[in-house]
């Protein structure tokens, strides 16, 4: 049985995600499908690559992902498939899963061609190439190789002796500001040095949480999420009576965060 992962920006209010799965399932009898989400801001690929990156590791070989986020032809040009670590990833050739798989190898690249199938027609396109490489179908049959693939600019964090310099690259549901600063990073440039982590908001913290159960009830702190990144967040924030870092101090996307080294 195939595994499937879907990431839209379909939303899930109107029947868009239904009648992609049941494009799936008509090809597929038996398969998974795990929805990642499809409440991705519309057209936000940055967004969309951050969720994806943070999770597709803890899917097994084999496993395909369907990525429609910015995906009509006329935003990405072609409908790709990208192979990496085992799994497949297919979309739209926007820079999307290139910035998914920035740090990996892409050990397969095609360009979406299928006969019978609508180039234009996004959901029919990428469920029967699901369904061909589902059913153990070779990668090189989707059509011809991929020339190239387009990337975008990301945001990349600046490193000095006495500092590192990111940004605020996501908030999540609840109001916890996520930056692009790793904690390998943080490890490997500041050692066992004293820091202080800076925001763009006129906070300083002198501490880095381990996990978020530790940080006590509407306290702001700086913290390690579940993906290795530094993360802004409130103590149980998304509480009743507790707003969340974004909303307490006007946190958003792009906004500098900086730990200071000394």
């Amino acid at each position: 049985m195939g595994l499937i992962t879907l990431l839209s920006d379909y939303g899930l209010r109107d029947n868009t995600v239904a009648r992609l799965k049941v494009r799936v399932l008509r090809r597929i009898k038996k398969t998974e499908i795990v929805d990642i989400s499809h409440l991705v801001e519309p057209h936000n690929i940055l967004e969309a690559a951050h969720i994806l990156r943070g999770v597709y590791k803890d899917f097994p070989k084999g496993t395909i992902h369907l990525v429609m986020v910015g995906s009509s032809p006329q935003e990405g040009g072609e409908y790709i498939c990208l192979k990496s670590n085992g799994q497949y990833f297919l979309g739209t050739n926007n820079g999307l899963i290139t910035s998914v798989l920035r740090e990996e190898k892409i050990t397969g690249a095609r360009t979406l061609d299928i006969r019978g199938i609508n180039s234009d027609d996004e959901k029919e396109i990428l469920a029967a190439a699901a369904a061909h490489l589902s059913d153990g179908g070779k990668m090189e049959v989707l059509g011809p190789a991929l020339s190239s693939v387009k990337r975008v600019k990301e945001q990349v964090p600046g490193m000095s002796d006495h500092a590192i310099s990111g940004n605020v690259v996501y908030v999540d549901r609840f109001g916890t500001c996520i930056t692009n600063i790793s904690r390998a990073m943080f490890t490997n440039h500041a050692g066992a040095r004293k820091f202080s982590v800076e925001l763009s908001r006129g906070r300083s913290m002198q501490r880095i949480y381990d996990r978020i159960a530790d940080v006590p009830q509407g306290k702001l702190a700086a913290l390690w999420n579940e993906e290795g990144m530094l993360a802004i967040a409130i103590g149980k924030s998304g509480g009743e009576h507790i707003r969340g870092s974004d909303e307490l101090l006007g946190m958003k996307v792009h906004d500098w965060v900086r730990i200071d080294i000394t």
